[in-house]
């Protein structure tokens, strides 16, 4: 061989060796490797309970960190402990006890808790007679498969003097029927889920949650093993990374998670409007009060994810209490090293901060005049954009917060259009059914008879058509529509909404109205005005007013160029500590599985901003027909032309 044949075989295999060298080093690179497969196992069906994962697939955030993530919907012969501990399954959701598995020897841990409280509790309906915890002595309770998953409650039942022996466990059929049909006395439910079905069906339920108790545990804690974390490291950590980058999107765009849930996780064949109950409830599940020792002080912080070692440990009290385990939870062990940055809290007398209020004050002072020629500088224009700008982010907000509470209250519309329609269809139907009966028995039907049949079915299908009329101004979405429209219509129109729903709620209504017109939007008035409808109807329901004593008045008098409205209820009146605050964004005196808090809110900006009127609320006390009342009056004062 010559020198130059072996000078062409290095120059050959030293650019094979080049090539392989850099795909070796390009292989490393997330940028030129495929991503690695991981799942997720869920505790449920899917629905809003788990819309971060969702997000944080659907958005890339994943895909973003070398992750592709499968997730495994939850079925009734799902064993989430044995799947994690067999490796068939990389992470998965759980419940507070997943602690017990800990202590017991499994390799558990947790990487973070979602809710910060859990949505679990126990449902009786209204009308069962149930007041109190005490009251479920006896009674048939519909809790899941063995006490671990359901302790908190089971600590509720005990530390209110019921045993075991005091309660007939009944095994869960995930049926909601069965505590519809007084199958059982009480199941165990979650906010966020069979609430919103109870109210969807018109059927009036009572909760009793652990948390208000003093049983505060964690729900939906994210977990793995110390197997899997020091296998995959880096995947671990982007994995969890992603997942609260996910949750966080999910909880500020609540509107645009429930689409996509009902797009493309819809398995349960939920509404929209549901997903976006279930997310505003769970929001809520994500915050969490920290007091300090004087018990003075109350601070909420977003916490999604964060495991704190003091509530673990009360936790774990529990259980030993009630038996579940005897032994101590290295915590240690169980929380993952990156669940939660630290938080930094501090506590200060009055004369500390009195002395540390005077010194930020000194601190702003001196930064505004060291900074004031820089804002003095800015130009004419510079000024305008910059109002310009904070003029459409209010307006954006608002706009947001209009949409939040038309949705809202579009389940109750919904309500309200399903208690009109089932009496005509009921009649329609009963029509028909007589008919098919008479000819099936070849009895003879008499042109008078199928006359009759006609002109009735004819009658309820216009009552229907009627109704759809009614309705449609409330969904009609071009707000800006401005015009001359008469207050007392507007009224009437209202009380044409409601009037299917305060009839079965057996609320009358008594009104003294006449002729007013102003301009403005009309169906931007009837929302503010419905929400006061509503609210005064839930406030009968949720305070036990008896039936005969449930009277709404409303009532008109032209004051000079102004027009009053008083709209006033016999339901108890408001709290006097809170009287102040109902006009207030997310403020709501019901239970949030009920409430968003932005009724009120919105009626008094249409109310103050758009009609430019004024809008206050006070309780009062009267006398009708001979017997005395109190309750709320909602006064509305309007300038009209």
């Amino acid at each position: 061989m010559d020198d130059n044949m072996l000078l062409v075989g290095s120059k050959k295999n030293l650019n094979t060796f080049f090539f392989f060298s850099l795909f070796f080093i390009f292989s490393q690179n997330p940028l030129y490797s495929e991503n690695k497969k991981v799942t997720l196992q869920l505790n449920w069906l899917h629905q809003f309970q788990f819309a971060g994962y969702y997000m944080a697939k659907e958005l890339g955030y994943y895909d973003e960190l070398g992750i592709d993530l499968e997730i495994q919907e939850y079925t009734y012969e799902t064993k989430i402990i044995d799947k994690i501990e067999n490796r068939k399954v990389d992470f998965a959701v759980g419940r507070s006890s997943i602690i017990i598995d800990k202590i017991k020897g499994k390799d558990i841990v947790a990487l973070g808790a979602i809710f910060q409280s859990s949505p679990l509790m126990l449902m009786v309906r209204k009308d069962s007679g149930i007041l109190s915890v005490k009251d479920l002595k006896n009674k048939k309770i519909m809790i899941a498969k063995g006490s671990n998953s359901s302790a908190s409650i089971l600590a509720m039942l005990n530390a209110n003097g019921l045993s075991s022996e005091d309660i007939k466990v009944i095994p869960h059929s995930f049926d909601l029927s069965d505590l519809i049909n007084n199958n059982v006395d009480a199941m165990a439910s979650y906010l966020s889920n069979q609430p919103i079905q109870m109210e969807d069906k018109n059927v009036f339920y009572k909760i009793f949650h652990p948390k208000d108790y003093g049983f505060d545990f964690y729900g939906d804690i994210l977990f793995t093993t110390s197997a899997f974390i020091k296998s995959n490291p880096k995947i671990t950590k982007n994995f969890y990374d992603a997942s609260i980058k996910g949750w966080q999107y999910a909880f500020n765009n609540i509107v645009k998670t429930s689409e996509l849930i009902q797009e493309k996780y819809n398995t349960q064949n939920k509404s929209f409007i549901t997903y976006v109950k279930e997310g505003e409830i769970l929001k809520k599940m994500t915050y969490v009060s920290i007091k300090s020792n004087n018990e003075q002080h109350t601070i909420s912080h977003p916490n999604l994810g964060l495991l704190e070692k003091e509530k673990l440990n009360e936790i774990v009290g529990v259980f030993k209490v009630m038996g579940l385990v005897n032994k101590d939870l290295n915590t240690k062990e169980f929380i993952y090293e990156f669940n939660h940055p630290k938080m930094l809290a501090f506590y200060l007398s009055k004369q500390e901060l009195y002395i540390g209020s005077l010194l930020i004050l000194v601190l702003l002072f001196v930064l505004f005049y060291s900074n004031k020629k820089k804002k003095w500088l800015l130009t004419k224009s510079e000024l305008e954009n910059e109002v310009e700008f904070q003029r459409n982010e209010l307006n954006k907000n608002n706009r947001l917060l209009m949409v939040q509470s038309k949705l809202a209250a579009l389940g109750e519309m919904l309500g309200n259009i399903a208690h009109q329609w089932r009496q005509p269809l009921s009649a329609i139907t009963s029509n028909m059914s007589h008919l098919q009966l008479r000819i099936e028995m070849d009895s003879q039907v008499s042109k008078e008879m199928l006359l009759s049949s006609i002109k009735s079915v004819n009658s309820q299908c216009h009552y229907l058509s009627d109704t759809i009329d009614d309705f449609r101004s409330f969904f009609d979405s071009h707000s800006s529509n401005l015009g001359m429209f008469n207050i007392k219509d507007a009224i009437e129109q209202t009380k044409s909404l409601t009037k299917d729903s305060y009839a079965h709620n057996h609320i009358n209504v008594v009104s003294f109205l006449h002729n007013c017109n102003i301009v403005d939007n009309q169906n931007t008035f009837i929302q503010s005005i419905l929400n006061i409808f509503n609210n005064t109807k839930d406030a009968f329901v949720l305070n036990d007013i008896p039936q005969e004593d449930r009277f709404f008045f409303i009532t008109m008098k032209k004051v000079s160029s102004t027009v009053e409205i008083r709209f006033t209820d016999s339901a108890g009146g408001i709290d006097e500590d809170i009287i102040d605050c109902v006009f207030e964004p997310y403020f709501t005196t019901k239970h949030k599985a009920k409430g968003t808090g932005l009724g009120l809110y919105m009626t008094h900006q249409i109310i103050a901003k758009h009609l430019q009127g004024i809008i206050s609320v006070c309780n009062k006390e009267f006398e009708y027909k001979n017997k005395k009342y109190k309750g709320a009056e909602f006064i509305i004062t309007i300038a009209f032309p």
